[in-house]
């Protein structure tokens, strides 16, 4: 199929060169809510490059290529998939819905595969801090040396449930709005003046990034909670609680008010523009190679 062909090569180039900026994010969620100031994106920056080289900015970049190439090839197949069937045996006659239902289903199904594939990266990006911070309650003193030694090392302390499923839940509740977004402005977009205007090379790059804002300004907020749930560890046998998405929630919220459920914001939207911008792009100009207009 095509549209699985495209949406994967897609994913994967474009997480692949918006990496670092994700990583930048991440460093900053893990410190959301918490006694410690706020570094700006380019003390961040300084700071990783200091003490970690520029490896420091691609820890765990393989694993989510990878990922990113199986998630999107679902999530593109998914998405047109879908919108086929209800232009075909609905009954809906908006658009919108269709593109939202679609987007929705899309976003669903791809939370199976998202939610280890994070999980993997969200500790691998973060392990330095965390191990530089033992007094922290939800962090671990435990460092990798690379993606397969951070899966096995989840997989001997903490069993295959918590790699497979470790915040499968609120990953699901991201994903779901974030798709319906992404996949309407996109949708939308595509359809409007500006498309003619920009023309077939340009507009997938614009659209692209204007997408990626609309599917993360809304869910941010959540995306910033679902990090912290997936860095908590847990020794197999320990007695120790991890907390609960509510949990985080309310203690983010009395440590740092509104503003703490936006730190990393920043460089996540540079990701996100960057991202989807070149995977929208690969997936415009690979359909067009695999389905030429007549």
């Amino acid at each position: 199929m095509a549209s699985l062909f495209a949406g994967s090569v897609g994913g994967a180039i474009g997480v692949g060169v918006s990496y670092p900026f994700d990583t930048l994010s991440t460093k900053a969620q893990v410190k959301s809510g918490k006694d410690e100031i706020q570094l700006s994106l380019i003390r961040s920056m300084a700071r990783i490059w200091k003490s970690e080289g520029i490896r420091g900015f691609f820890e765990g970049v393989l694993v989510t290529m990878v990922g990113q190439a199986f998630i999107k090839a679902i999530q593109f197949a998914v998405n047109e998939i879908t919108f086929l069937w209800l232009e075909k045996h609905s009954t809906i006659q908006s658009n919108i819905i269709k593109m939202a239902i679609a987007g929705t289903l899309a976003g669903l199904l791809s939370s199976f595969v998202v939610t280890p594939v994070e999980l993997l990266k969200i500790r691998m990006q973060s392990q330095n801090k965390l191990s530089a911070n033992k007094k922290d309650d939800d962090a671990s003193p435990q460092s990798y040396d690379n993606e397969l030694d951070c899966a096995r090392s989840i997989v001997k302390n903490e069993g295959w449930n918590a790699l497979l499923f470790h915040g499968l839940g609120i990953t699901i509740v991201r994903e779901i709005p974030s798709f319906a977004f992404y996949f309407v402005a996109y949708g939308l977009l595509a359809k409007s003046a500006m498309a003619d205007a920009l023309g077939g090379n340009a507009a997938p790059l614009v659209f692209g990034a204007m997408a990626g804002w609309a599917m993360w300004i809304p869910t941010y907020p959540i995306d910033i909670v679902k990090t912290i749930v997936q860095v908590q560890t847990r020794e197999r046998g320990k007695e120790k609680e991890l907390l609960s998405s509510r949990q985080i929630t309310a203690k983010m919220y009395r440590a740092g008010g509104i503003r703490a459920f936006f730190d990393g914001l920043e460089p996540k939207l540079a990701r996100a523009a960057v991202k989807h911008a070149v995977t929208f792009w690969v997936y415009e100009v690979l359909m067009g190679l695999l389905r030429p207009s007549n």
